[in-house]
């Protein structure tokens, strides 16, 4: 398993960004975010998965990312969305060099709590799964027809859930960085009430939430970047005792 920081944009900004993307995602998810990341003073980085044979998991994918990330040069924030948040959140717990200052968790259910999503999306056909893809929202209906993305926007959702359905965390330690926790106000999947769990693995956790779905990240991108900004702000306020 290997995890590869692609850039997206922004190289100049004050603050790298690197985002994980959510179950069935790619670096494509973020590829919206470069002007308006930008504009808030963030270089925009994705991660790209290359699966080596065999089953992976989250453990593995946050090991892999925790070694690409080591030796990035401060100051640089770890989003995660959904899946790409529980892989952020274990890549926090593997970090030894450079630590991010802050990780930023989105519209995921903290470990203890519901995946998510029904069992039964687990079995089903590429019929049901793609319209799975599409009552959840966020994926455009042209991709999930397409002949030749769509089967393999199904495959890999596959993957991924089945990494959710696997995951056995074992958090020993509170997470050390500041963290973030982001929802939408009408995420089905994750709802908000939820969110506060996750202060049971970042007792200083922040929490905002936000107007739209599970998707809300992709759909206002400028307001999650400027709240990204303005809560590294507040941790390094928090830090010097301001």
């Amino acid at each position: 398993m290997t995890a590869t920081l692609v850039t997206l944009g922004g190289g100049s900004a004050a603050r790298t960004l690197v985002c994980v993307p959510h179950a069935g995602g790619s670096v494509v998810a973020f590829r919206g975010w470069v002007r308006v990341a930008a504009a808030a003073g963030l270089a925009v980085r994705a991660v790209h998965w290359e699966d080596e044979a065999g089953r992976s998991s989250i453990e593995h994918r946050a090991d892999a990312l925790a070694t690409e990330v080591r030796d990035l040069p401060k100051p640089w924030v770890l989003l995660g969305h959904s899946l790409g948040a529980l892989i952020a959140a274990e890549t926090a717990r593997r970090i030894t060099g450079s630590a991010p200052e802050l990780v930023v968790l989105c519209a995921a259910a903290p470990p203890g709590y519901p995946r998510g999503f029904p069992p039964r999306v687990l079995t089903a056909s590429d019929a049901g799964m793609a319209e799975y893809v599409r009552r959840l929202g966020g994926t455009p209906e042209e991709i999930i027809t397409h002949p030749e993305f769509g089967p393999q926007l199904v495959a890999q959702l596959r993957i991924d859930l089945d990494l959710i359905e696997r995951y056995e965390p074992a958090y020993d330690r509170p997470l050390s960085s500041p963290v973030s926790v982001y929802g939408g106000a009408s995420d089905a999947s994750v709802p908000v009430e939820v969110l506060a769990g996750w202060r049971e693995f970042a007792p200083q956790a922040t929490m905002r939430v936000f107007a739209g779905n599970h998707f809300f990240l992709h759909d206002s991108p400028a307001e999650v970047c400027r709240e990204v900004v303005a809560d590294c702000a507040r941790t390094t306020s928090d830090r010097l005792g301001g």
